[in-house]
């Protein structure tokens, strides 16, 4: 049996026909420093000393034994995280030989050569708006490392907020000439300050447009179902397949806020949530998207 139809059956069994409400896909926030401050994200604001590399070890061993498969290292800025001589890189080496892929989230203003199974670059517009919601002027330095690397499944990630959907399809475009694929997500408002929420007929809009880049052959990783679905919200979450982990070792199963924002899933923009609903269910574009994006 070859890795891939093994994977498959271990997901078949084990997540899917045991009933079971085993989580698949883990998020590790090893750290929630960052060398941004970006207007997006509130993470950098939480305080949490960070793991050792011990408990790192702990945490992958928990985040397996619980039925996780899929690993995606987080921040925060996760190329900060170090333990005396250990860095990102040895946490990397230990999660592969624990988790069928590994990824990392990165805000790519620093090199981009880890070992990784996948590594997706936080690109939120082109310059000025990049630089805007990042509070900093990273968006040639993002660009420039992007470029310079080498990582065979290297992909952007974009957050559409109300500042930069309207630039989102060129940058799609733009993209598409610097890395394998682009995927999409929605920003949510974490506090009561919701000026970078995009209303619903603007964030339909924007997928409209979305569907039909893929549909002329730009590299947009979701699938069709999972951009059609975010359109009204109208799929029907299955948010005991994630599993967030945190940086003092902490593990909740389900809802990406959970502990961490009031939770409104009308405002749900969360497309990894979408994509992993769809392809529990069976949807035969939502399973190829997954296997496409993370190498199954």
């Amino acid at each position: 049996m070859t890795p891939t139809l093994r994977f498959g059956a271990q997901v078949l069994f084990g997540h899917v026909l045991s009933g079971a409400h085993r989580p698949f896909l883990a998020s590790y926030k090893l750290t929630y420093r960052c060398n941004l401050a970006c207007a997006q994200c509130p993470f950098a604001q939480m305080e949490c000393p960070d793991p050792s590399f011990d408990e790192v070890g702990r945490a992958l061993d928990a985040l397996h034994a619980r039925g996780d498969r899929l690993l995606v290292l987080e921040g925060g800025e996760p190329m900060l995280w170090h333990d005396g001589p250990h860095t990102l890189a040895d946490v990397v080496a230990q999660a592969k030989q624990r988790f069928a892929c590994t990824a990392i989230t990165t805000n790519g203003t620093l090199p981009l050569e880890l070992d990784c199974d996948v590594l997706w670059v936080s690109v939120d517009g082109f310059a000025e708006t990049h630089n805007r919601l990042r509070r900093a002027p990273v968006f040639e330095r993002v660009i420039d490392n992007i470029r310079r690397s080498s990582h065979p499944r290297l992909y952007a990630h974009i957050t559409a907020n109300a500042e930069n959907a309207a630039e989102i399809p060129a940058l799609v475009k733009f993209l598409s000439r610097l890395v394998r694929g682009v995927t999409i997500q929605f920003y949510y408002p974490y506090g009561p300050d919701d000026r970078l929420f995009l209303a619903l007929p603007q964030r339909q809009n924007l997928l409209r447009s979305l569907i039909a880049l893929k549909d002329e052959g730009y590299p947009v990783l979701n699938s069709r179902p999972a951009l059609r679905a975010l359109m009204t919200n109208s799929w029907r979450c299955l948010p005991w397949l994630v599993d967030c982990a945190n940086p003092d070792g902490s593990i909740t199963q389900g809802c990406y806020l959970q502990g961490r924002a009031q939770i409104d899933c009308s405002k749900c923009g969360f497309s990894p949530y979408t994509e992993a609903s769809l392809a529990f269910r069976g949807n035969p574009q939502a399973i190829l998207a997954g296997m496409k994006i993370f190498g199954l």
